[in-house]
This record gives structure tokens, C-alpha cells and sequence, in this order.
């Protein structure tokens, strides 16, 4: 598929999850989805190879609706947010997402269990960067352009810094 095909597709921006740890997924499992709690965070570094995002048996990529400039995405767990999380560690509307034809911001709604940005606590809406890790809660996901997804799923070259 041509990349402009794909980002039509996609959109600007994709955010890839990365699978959730096996006791972190049982523990979500015996608490259900209906309450938010803290779980204990493992800590990952921001210079983390990339490539782990990209275990084709458990890739999960969010689908996002269209994107127009000044739209907010807004995150959490409740299905009235446009990107649903099914975790207890996520705050019901958690974050939000704008952006603005350029660039991506990303900002914490007072949400229980934070927001981090590669790894630091978000107090502030920050732009977002090709390949930054963001945190809701006990879940995470890699921010990544749509171009750099295309290129590194048509090109093999998925370690950081393609």
C-alpha cells in the first residue's frame, strides 16, 4: 500500500500499545474494569527499544476516528471517549489528545493513576514526539506518525531510529 493511502487510512498519528504483563492483566482481570486503582508501574526507560512494540502476535494498534486540526481525542475508559481502555488503572475520562494539523499535545485530566510522557509524570499539556511512550495509567502506548509506522512496516526497520 502507498504511504499516502495509509495515512488517509490511518490519519496523521497512531498509537501502538504495548501488551500488558501477564500479572498486570490478571490483576485487572480480579479487580474488573468498573473501578479505578493503583497497580504497581514497572519502570521503563524512554531509550527502550522500540522494536518491542512490534511483536506481530500481540501488536495492537488504537483506531482512532478522523482527526481534524483542534479536534480533541479524548481517553479513558468510558465508551463516550474515543479511545476506550479496558483497564482499572485508567481513569474513566483520563486525557486528552488535540491536534493541531502539525503537531499532537497530549494532556492529563486529573486522572487518578496520571499520565506520563516517556516515562515523566504529565503535568502540563506537552507536544508529543515520533516515537515518545505515553502512559495512561498502567497501559502504554508508542506515539508514532503514520509515515514512520508505513516505512517501518513496508522497509523491516522497526529498532528505534528506523
Amino acid at each position: 500500500m502507498r504511504r499516502e493511502e495509509f495515512e488517509r487510512q490511518l490519519g496523521p498519528f497512531v498509537l501502538v500499545q504495548r501488551p500488558p504483563d501477564q500479572l498486570k492483566q490478571l490483576k485487572a482481570l480480579q479487580l474488573g474494569a468498573r473501578r479505578t486503582v493503583a497497580l504497581k508501574r514497572g519502570q521503563t526507560p524512554h531509550d527502550e527499544d522500540v522494536s518491542l512494540l512490534f511483536e506481530f502476535d500481540d501488536l495492537m494498534v488504537a483506531t482512532l476516528p478522523p482527526v481534524d486540526s483542534g479536534a480533541p481525542l479524548n481517553v479513558g475508559r468510558m465508551p463516550d471517549c474515543d479511545l476506550v481502555i479496558d483497564d482499572p488503572s485508567v481513569s474513566k475520562h483520563h486525557a486528552r489528545i488535540e491536534w493541531d494539523g502539525k503537531d499532537a499535545s497530549i494532556e492529563d485530566l486529573q486522572s487518578s493513576n496520571g499520565t506520563r510522557l516517556n516515562g515523566d509524570a504529565l503535568n502540563i499539556k506537552l507536544v508529543v514526539r515520533d516515537g515518545d511512550t505515553i502512559e495512561f495509567g498502567d497501559t502504554q502506548f508508542c506515539y508514532l506518525s503514520t509515515n514512520t509506522l508505513h516505512a517501518r512496516l513496508t522497509t523491516g526497520k522497526f529498532k528505534g531510529g528506523g
